[in-house]
């Protein structure tokens, strides 16, 4: 059998691949960068607990709350870790142990806690969880207390 009857049986068009290769255009390659295929971030507020912490209407009073939200939208623009890597979302594992904040007891204990930094100056957060790609906003801690440093 010839090559070209091969070919057919086969179901190969050695003309088609090179066609669509030969339409591919020079220098319009574009780079992935890292993490570039993972799921950007969602916020959800399935468990917010308005009963430690501050409410949104403290915030609004306080200027911080159209912050939050500018920094909710930005967030919801990258991928969990671009975030991390630009000190926007800090994840610490376990929920802090010197927290001023009691972890709510309809949340499972095995879930990665963090904050939310850069709200408007140095102390504002938002305190959470994440898993996969979803972080769930838990409280508002205007005056960081839910994973406080040595300088508080």
């Amino acid at each position: 059998m010839t090559k070209k009857k091969t070919n057919e049986r086969l179901g190969t068009n050695k003309l088609k691949a090179k066609s669509s290769a030969s339409q591919r255009i020079a220098g319009t390659r574009t780079e992935r960068t890292v993490g570039e295929s993972e799921p950007l971030i969602v916020i959800s507020f399935k468990d917010w607990d308005n009963s430690q912490g501050q409410t949104f209407e403290q915030w609004q009073t306080n200027g911080l709350l159209a912050k939050l939200m500018t920094k909710l939208v930005e967030i919801c623009q990258k991928n969990r870790t671009t975030a991390s890597q630009e000190g926007i979302i800090d994840i610490y594992g376990n929920f802090p142990a010197d927290s001023k904040f009691r972890k709510p007891q309809y949340i499972e204990t095995e879930v990665k806690w963090g904050t939310i930094r850069n709200i408007g100056g140095q102390k504002a957060r938002v305190a959470g969880y994440m898993i996969d790609n979803v972080f769930y906003v838990v409280f508002l801690d205007q005056e960081h207390k839910f994973a406080p440093s040595s300088k508080n």
